[in-house]
């Protein structure tokens, strides 16, 4: 049974102005309809009707990246992992899409447009979505929410969370939320202990999403706005072949998944392997998220990733001194 909608809207942690359903993963076309937000300024690049454009494309998503800022990598660096923060106790995570990804999801969408493509169709179809992945979410070279990108395969995080958070048992995961920005719609995906099910009973579980699933491997997300930009359109050629050409600038909203991993404990992690999953990108200082200090230059931000003592070292200093030794 689908929870009852929850409503609620205002400044969050970021001090972001975002609007909420709680409960629900709502598909765009049905947030234009919803009462709550009609004729509201947040609807003002929702409402607009774009065409031409890819929607919705089939992605299936193996990796998922935690992205923070200098004063935070220090104090996950000092805790050797992640914590939940704020009333909700919540680590927040999210999709990481690389280029296999998105070819990936090309050929699935091609497949779905024109089920009974001929070998020459396929042969001289050339890549297009990636013309039209252009929102923040698959840019891995800047970002919002600071310097420091971690990335783990999904598997290995859950099999982690499982192991320290569900005492061996599967973890939950449920609908949280659609929350609504001026030019982005997030879904957030809340990852549980079963231990807490009495606490998020009120959450329906993943299965019943329009948008997301998760098969014990990866996220399945029907992704409906991968654009936030539009200056192309998608034109059919003869012999079913898609290619992109110019059209009137527009802004759109775009989507996205997030993961919400509820922990009132450090998730741990090796320090190796925290320092293995770690890279640098350049921070967006003009959308800044980030809350907090940030390095001035993706090169200051290597060194300072560079500096991070896991204790590799020191074993293979010991190593020589010992081989000295013998």
């Amino acid at each position: 049974m689908a929870a009852k909608t929850n409503f609620r809207e205002g400044r969050n942690a970021r001090n972001k102005y975002e609007s909420i359903f709680e409960g629900e993963h709502i598909l765009i076309n049905d947030l234009r309809t919803r009462k709550e937000i009609v004729e509201r300024p947040i609807s003002r690049y929702i409402n607009k009707e774009i065409i031409g454009y890819p929607t919705s494309v089939e992605f299936h998503i193996t990796e998922v990246a935690h992205v923070t800022n200098l004063t935070s990598l220090h104090k996950i660096w000092d805790s050797e992992g992640f914590k939940g923060h704020n009333e909700n106790q919540f680590s927040w995570w999210s999709q990481k899409i690389n280029n296999c990804d998105i070819q990936e999801a090309e050929e699935r969408y091609l497949e779905r447009l024109f089920p009974n493509r001929s070998k020459e169709a396929k042969s001289a179809q050339q890549p297009v979505l990636k013309q039209f992945t252009t929102s923040p979410l698959f840019n891995n070279e800047i970002s919002r929410y600071g310097n420091f990108r971690f990335t783990f395969p999904l598997s290995e995080l859950m099999e982690t969370y499982k192991k320290q958070k569900c005492e061996g048992e599967e973890p939950v995961l449920r609908v949280y939320g659609t929350k609504i920005f001026r030019q982005e719609i997030e879904y957030v995906v809340l990852v549980h202990s079963p231990q807490f099910n009495e606490k998020f009973k009120n959450f329906p579980l993943l299965t019943s999403s329009p948008i997301v699933d998760y098969d014990g491997h990866r996220i399945i997300w029907k992704a409906q706005a991968i654009c936030e930009t539009h200056n192309l359109e998608l034109d059919l050629q003869l012999g079913d072949i898609l290619v992109a050409k110019p059209m009137f600038y527009q802004f759109y909203v775009w989507d996205q998944v997030s993961f919400a991993f509820h922990t009132n404990e450090v998730l741990i992690f090796p320090k190796t392997k925290l320092k293995a999953s770690l890279r640098c990108c350049e921070h967006d200082s003009k959308i800044d998220l980030s809350l907090g200090k940030n390095c001035s230059s993706v090169k200051d931000a290597e060194r300072v990733a560079e500096s991070l003592n896991d204790g590799e070292k020191e074993e293979h200093k010991s190593e020589e001194i010992k081989l000295e030794k013998d």
